[in-house]
């Protein structure tokens, strides 16, 4: 997946589903009493939220590499 259409499937906030190194990991979204936000985490574990996608691609990290990094590669 390039960057770009993560940033679409974000847009539309579309649930994904991606797996890397064998493990799945989820992204699904909410709002709250703050507001939106995105939660990620790996399947069957409580996701962390995060409050943009900028905030989350900076953030999240997979195999010590940031999620930016390993997008091409789910």
């Amino acid at each position: 997946m390039t960057l770009d259409e993560f940033y679409y499937q974000v847009a539309v906030r579309k649930p994904i589903e991606l797996t890397h190194g064998g493990k799945t990991y989820n992204l699904t979204y909410g709002t709250d009493g703050q507001g939106e936000y995105l939660a990620f985490g790996r399947l069957h574990d409580t996701p962390v939220r995060y409050r943009s996608v900028g905030e989350l691609l900076n953030a999240v990290k997979i195999e010590n590499h940031f999620l930016r990094e390993v997008l091409a590669d789910v």
